[in-house]
């Protein structure tokens, strides 16, 4: 049986893989410093190590980490199915250091070091012993930067959330990244055409697509329908098949497994699950994927869904509000997409991801990488030092402290009156929006939830909490001392009636009497700071 659930278990990373490289990342500093960490180094009380574990598909070159950017007890757990020979995939490694060097400031903050767990989740066997193991030993934050393109229905449901049911019920915090589908994701329901054809909304009754790389686009495409059971056993006997044909529609490559519901299903050329895969080299140029209803049992609430993975890979008719994929689409899990990347995932049915963060690193190689998996390994070190303060909160209550950059109270948290600050708004009961573009040197606080708006005096920036935590060497002097951010993108506090430089812009908190008069996208309470 662990080698019929080995081929289930093809998972794919949410950004592309790293490259096998001891490059350094060279931008986790600035992020301590802008999404609130380095406020946290310092805490040295009421501190309780906590169990951390990463479940992914490698950590290739994690031995040499050990001690170094990993904590020196580091426990890897293989799990019982060995990964291919020649798999050496660093994509693991990667998250653990980021969680690691954001959590315990590069293991300098001792106090925040965590047990850290690295798993081996290659595979639905591999996948479903972590979970089983890290539940044993009380695991508190999971931190999976993965997703499946098949094991699920598109709602939460399927046997891949079913296991991590089983670890949220027994309280740990599971950090999921939400994929990174949101341009090569196509859904639709399943109706057919003349000869067993099923509708596709491109010409040839196809979905299109187009490779516009140099040489090749590799690329693996997956059909899947909404058939899975929450029992990894069940099978289906609703049955797809589906190919992809060039411009002039030769087949170039296609998959036609026969499904079976037979719980013992094994046999050459058969599968158990709702899906098929392609995995292929495609040349520049333009495709067709089209798909055969083989089973001719669907009905009216049945639809499938068709992912693309690949690089330089474009998808006309793509699903623009629903491409979360399993177990991102779990409503108790925290999902995390990335908020500077267009590729990241989300589902406006199930108001997915749950946060948003900053998901570039930048290697001193030069390379840059970019994907909700770098934002879910961020937010998971956040959580993670959380919990090690506050162990008590749950999911729900820890959430409330990292979005918005509020610690919870969004903008109703309020700071000083507007008498204190010495200025009004201009809008009707609130702040205006400023007209103009805000400088460059503002962006790191906008970016941070804050919006750029016009006061009695001159424009200003309003955030949702207290600007002292934009830098922990930020102190007042008196209550009422401003906060400004200077040209050289430095922050600095001033007396309120003292002479501030040319340039220089005051960030200010909500005051009692008002707020913002439209809070922008970015403002919307999903962004994610540590309070």
């Amino acid at each position: 049986m662990k080698s019929a659930l080995l081929i289930l278990g093809t998972v794919v990373f949410t950004l592309s893989t790293y490259a096998d490289s001891r490059s350094d990342m060279t931008n986790l500093e600035e992020y301590k410093r802008s999404l609130g960490f380095s406020s946290y180094y310092d805490e040295d009380s009421n501190i309780g190590r906590i169990k951390v574990a990463v479940l992914d598909k490698g950590f290739y070159g994690y031995k040499n980490e050990v001690g170094q950017s990993l904590p020196a007890d580091t426990k890897y757990i293989s799990g019982p199915v060995e990964n291919p020979e020649n798999q050496k995939v660093i994509h693991g490694l990667k998250m653990a250091q980021i969680l690691v060097s954001m959590m315990s400031d590069d293991l300098r903050a001792q106090q925040f070091i965590p047990q850290l767990y690295l798993y081996n989740s290659y595979g639905y066997t591999n996948f479903k012993y972590a979970i089983d193991d890290a539940i044993e030993r009380g695991v508190d934050v999971i931190l999976y930067s993965e997703v499946w393109e098949y094991g699920g229905n598109h709602n939460g449901k399927g046997f891949i959330n079913a296991a991590v049911n089983r670890a949220t019920k027994n309280g740990i915090l599971w950090v999921n990244a939400a994929g990174n589908f949101a341009q090569t994701t196509y859904n639709t329901k399943i109706q057919t055409a003349s000869d067993d054809w099923v509708l596709l909304p491109d010409q040839n009754n196809a979905l299109s697509l187009r490779c516009s790389a140099k040489k090749t686009c590799p690329a693996k495409i997956v059909l899947s329908w909404n058939d899975f059971k929450d029992d990894v056993e069940l099978g289906t006997d609703k049955d797809l098949d589906f190919l992809i044909a060039d411009d002039l529609l030769n087949i170039v490559q296609s998959s036609a497994l026969k499904q079976s519901p037979d719980s013992n299903e094994n046999r050459p050329g058969y599968s158990k699950y709702p899906r098929e895969i392609i995995a292929v080299d495609l040349k520049p140029g333009q495709y067709f994927i089209r798909v055969k209803n083989r089973s001719k049992n669907f009905g009216s609430r049945d639809s499938l869904r068709i992912t693309v993975d690949g690089d330089s890979i474009s998808m006309p008719s793509r699903t623009s509000d629903e491409t979360i994929l399993n177990p991102a689409d779990n409503s108790s899990v925290i999902t995390v997409g990335a908020s500077d990347s267009d590729k990241s995932s989300s589902s406006d049915r199930l108001d997915k991801p749950d946060i948003l963060a900053p998901s570039s690193i930048q290697l001193s190689s030069g390379e840059e990488f970019r994907g909700s998996s770098n934002s879910a390994a961020i937010v998971a070190a956040g959580v993670s030092l959380i919990k090690s303060i506050r162990p008590r909160l749950d999911r729900e209550e820890i959430l409330s402290r990292i979005r918005g950059g509020s610690g919870g109270g969004g903008w109703n948290e309020t700071g000083l009156s507007l008498q204190q600050l010495g200025f009004y708004f201009t809008g009707p009961g609130c702040f205006v929006q400023g007209r103009l573009n805000p400088p460059p040197y503002a962006k790191r606080v906008i970016d941070k939830g804050g919006i750029l708006v016009e006061t009695t005096a001159q424009l200003r920036i309003i955030v949702p909490f207290d600007p002292v935590r934009l830098d922990r060497n930020l102190r007042r002097q008196m209550i009422d001392d401003m906060i400004v951010v200077l040209p050289n993108t430095q922050y600095a506090v001033f007396p309120r009636r003292g002479m501030v430089p040319n340039g220089a812009i005051e960030v200010f908190q909500r005051p009692i009497e008002a707020g913002p008069c439209q809070v922008p996208p970015q403002g919307d309470g999903k962004h994610f700071y540590l309070p």
